[in-house]
């Protein structure tokens, strides 16, 4: 994955998932300063804010992959995301705290890893994690579900049934 600067995390489960199909969770971008630049960015803040309470976003992005709006145990929380890939969409820091906005470049420049994450995780379905996100994403051979941002005011009661909607049409495609 030449173009492909943090590279994704993916769930132990991820290739023989709970929904019977592959999931790749796209975020859009991450924060920080150079310096903190690591290619296994993304697997370390999996691991260090998905598995554990009191971060909004995985919370909410948790109870999302649950199906469920019930608070997650640790445990679950942890499970949830074995089942899953991440990646988000923008390889490079966006900036050092957040709503920072990717420029037209960052947003250009992400189609092609986007792509080589698709061809080598294969998923089935793909999570996009805010409606700003989708019309900067590459044609691709994948079931899109589209939720909005788990920060920026997702609700379960459209967000369940749209992922629940596109897993079942992955289903009936690989079926």
């Amino acid at each position: 994955m030449d173009s492909v600067r943090f590279l994704p995390f993916v769930g132990d489960h991820y290739y023989s998932s709970c929904y019977g199909v592959r999931i790749l969770v796209l975020g859009e971008s991450h924060y920080g300063d150079p310096e903190d630049y690591a290619p296994d960015f993304t697997q370390n803040v999996i691991k260090d804010y998905a598995f554990q309470p009191g971060f909004r976003f995985f919370t909410m992005t948790t109870k999302l992959l649950r199906r469920t709006i019930d608070e997650p145990t640790t445990e679950e929380r942890r499970d949830a995301w074995q089942h899953v890939a991440f990646y988000n969409y923008v390889q490079e820091f966006v900036g050092n705290a957040g709503r920072i906005r990717p420029t037209a470049v960052m947003w250009r420049d992400a189609a092609g890893a986007l792509k080589e994450v698709v061809a080598e995780l294969r998923p089935d379905v793909v999570l996009v994690l805010g409606y700003q996100m989708w019309d900067h994403l590459p044609e691709l051979p994948v079931t899109w579900a589209c939720v909005k941002h788990p920060c920026g005011g997702m609700s379960y009661d459209e967000a369940i049934p749209e992922f629940n909607r596109a897993i079942a049409e992955a289903l009936s495609l690989a079926g």
